[in-house]
């Protein structure tokens, strides 16, 4: 009688003991607090089929600060607001990973010219009263592909805690720059209007490196 109470008891700690292993070994899904170049952001993770997860994450950062451009003086804002749909494929047994996906770009970058004497603007010269309130933007399409490599599981087969890395692009394609001059005595006149689409052209050329945007992110996962 001893002995069968004893092995009920055995086969009873054996049945959680692997209960309780397959239930560690089927994690399926994580949250991901991540610090990336495209600002600070937050993710979930979920397992899809065998080697592929999918993940789906928000971003943003906001900065602000004055910058010269073409001698013209901008108190600018810079906002980093993004939300990314990406699948991690996993083609060997460790954490390395090939990932692509989508990025609904939000970012842009906003700026009001500082008051001055002159503008220098195209190929003219204008005064203050001429110009008015002169601002600008640059962002980027809506949508953008992403393609990169990682290391680490996004969701790791056992519950707890990870770490990972992530490196890739957003090929967000040309930025789209914007100057608005508002008040000025000029302001619907067409040859400012033409010397400012002039000036966009130009600032478009100088910053069009970012038409391929660097994504750099270190993340804490966990995994349940």
């Amino acid at each position: 009688m001893l002995y069968k109470r004893i092995m009920s008891g055995l086969v009873g700690l054996a049945s959680c003991c692997v209960v309780s292993t397959v239930q560690a070994e089927e994690a399926n899904g994580s949250v991901l607090t991540k610090v990336s170049t495209q600002g600070l952001g937050v993710e979930l993770s979920g397992s899809a089929y065998d080697g592929i997860s999918v993940r789906v994450g928000f971003n943003y950062f906001d900065y602000g600060r004055e910058f010269d451009s073409d001698d013209i003086t901008y108190d600018a804002d810079l906002t980093l607001k993004s939300v990314n749909f990406l699948v991690d494929w996993y083609p060997f047994e460790s954490g390395f990973r090939i990932t692509g996906g989508g990025v609904w770009d939000m970012n842009k970058l906003t700026g009001t010219a500082l008051a001055s004497d002159n503008y220098s603007i195209g190929s003219r010269d204008y005064t203050q009263d001429q110009v008015g309130i002169l601002t600008g933007q640059v962002d980027f399409r809506d949508i953008s592909p992403y393609a990169g490599i990682g290391f680490g599981r996004t969701v790791s087969k056992e519950s707890g805690w990870g770490f990972i890395a992530d490196f890739g692009v957003v090929f967000t394609g040309s930025p789209r720059v914007n100057l608005v001059s508002s008040g000025g005595i000029l302001s619907d006149h067409p040859i400012l209007l033409a010397d400012l689409q002039s000036e966009a052209d130009s600032v478009s050329d100088d910053i069009k490196v970012f038409k391929f945007y660097p994504v750099i992110a270190l993340a804490v996962t966990y995994s349940f």
